[in-house]
């Protein structure tokens, strides 16, 4: 008789409001580090081993931590570095896994990120960094907000 595949927790699972602050303090301590040039704070966010992968804007994949750092080191000391306000975050998580989705605004247009993350034993570290371009998305007013458009059926999106 086969053996069955081991059963995944459903997504969610174990996955309570204090993970979910937890998680999304780190996504915001990795942007914080970014808009204060914080080179070590940028370091402490990045699992310290591992599998890893950041892709910035137009560029290569990188895998290697000493890689995505350097990476980071130039970008941060750059006199030009932009300034990069983190919206829109979207939360999904199991136990000891998360990403983050959230809009990237900066003064020259919009970029989408999907920021992965892992629980070790000192907290949410960053091990995947993905942020590329997307067309810019106005705020809506409150009142807009609550108004739902008719969908077309006949379209998948």
């Amino acid at each position: 008789m086969p053996r069955r595949p081991p059963r995944l927790p459903p997504l969610l699972a174990e996955f309570d409001e204090e993970e979910r602050d937890a998680v999304l303090a780190a996504n915001r301590a990795f942007y914080r580090a970014f808009n204060d040039r914080d080179l070590p704070a940028m370091d402490l966010i990045w699992a310290p081993s591992g599998a890893m992968v950041c892709l910035h804007p137009g560029r290569a994949p990188l895998h290697e931590r000493s890689e995505i750092m350097a990476s980071w080191r130039a970008i941060l000391q750059h006199p030009q570095s932009p300034k990069v306000r983190c919206v829109d975050e979207w939360l999904v998580g199991r136990p000891g896994l998360a990403l983050v989705v959230c809009r990237e605004v900066l003064a020259e247009g919009q970029l989408m990120a999907t920021n992965s993350f892992v629980r070790l034993s000192d907290g949410w570290h960053l091990v995947g960094h993905h942020s590329g371009p997307v067309p810019t998305v106005e705020p809506r007013p409150l009142a807009a907000a609550a108004v739902t458009p008719t969908r077309d059926r006949r379209k998948l999106h």
